[in-house]
């Protein structure tokens, strides 16, 4: 393949061994990161690269101030016999955010194919209007969302994988249409609703597991240990009080 693409700064990775060239890769665009230089996540919105600002992490790793996703320099790389490298390194050190319809994420996730395995990082993301969703009858997002869920436990490398569940998109709605944990028995059932698919992967070999709810925040760890077993304690979370500070804070603000 033709390496005329290749910005100039990398034209002299090619001739280097598969490692160092993965490393120099990682050192671009291909890592969008935030105005502290800290990694921000590759946002993909119903199937899509997305600017990482759509998905509020402000709650779980600080203030995102995200770049534009690395299109124009993933193209380029496409192009050359670096393909295989960049796509790695896209997958492999990036956190994976997956949000809106469950059956693009899907595509998206079959679209990469085998390197699919390299994935590490991956958030699944529902914002209010999905998880109310899991409370009609016949809806197909379930089904979808199934389909998405099985995909994950079959395909991607479950002893490398951190897995995070996170509908923390509904806290300032919640607090607009003033939905407590007194008259929101509603979202607590949907919770339950999206975790039962789940169930199981942590026995089936997922290295780990996190979930964030925007309400009945106690449940979270009664889904990890659902989903990872009884003895399972996820690490490196906020603690849920802190989180509805930093809430109220952004909210006020």
């Amino acid at each position: 393949m033709s390496t005329s693409s290749l910005p100039p700064s990398l034209s002299t990775v090619p001739s280097l061994p598969p490692e160092l060239r993965q490393q120099v890769l990682a050192g671009t665009a291909l890592i969008p990161r935030d105005a502290r230089g800290a990694p921000s996540g590759l946002h993909v919105v119903d199937g899509a690269l997305s600017k990482g600002e759509l998905h509020d992490y402000s709650l779980h790793t600080g203030d995102c101030d995200c770049p534009e996703p690395p299109t124009a320099l993933l193209q380029s790389l496409l192009e050359t016999h670096l393909s295989a490298d960049a796509r790695t390194v896209l997958l492999s050190q990036n956190r994976i955010v997956l949000s809106g319809s469950p059956a693009a994420s899907l595509a998206w996730l079959r679209a990469q194919g085998p390197l699919v395995r390299e994935i590490r990082d991956l958030d699944l993301c529902l914002d209010p209007d999905q998880v109310e969703s899991w409370t009609e009858v016949g809806n197909t997002l379930t089904g979808e969302w199934a389909a998405l869920v099985a995909f994950i436990r079959e395909e991607l490398n479950l002893g490398n994988l951190t897995l995070t569940l996170d509908a923390r998109l509904g806290c300032g709605i919640y607090q607009e249409q003033q939905v407590t944990e007194a008259n929101g028995q509603y979202v607590l059932d949907a919770y339950r609703k999206i975790v039962e698919p789940l169930k199981g992967l942590g026995a089936e070999g997922l290295k780990a597991f996190h979930v964030f709810w925007a309400l009945y925040h106690e449940n979270e760890t009664v889904a990890e240990k659902q989903v990872m077993g009884e003895g399972y304690l996820a690490k490196g979370k906020m603690e849920s009080g802190k989180r509805e500070s930093v809430l109220s804070a952004s909210v006020s603000g």
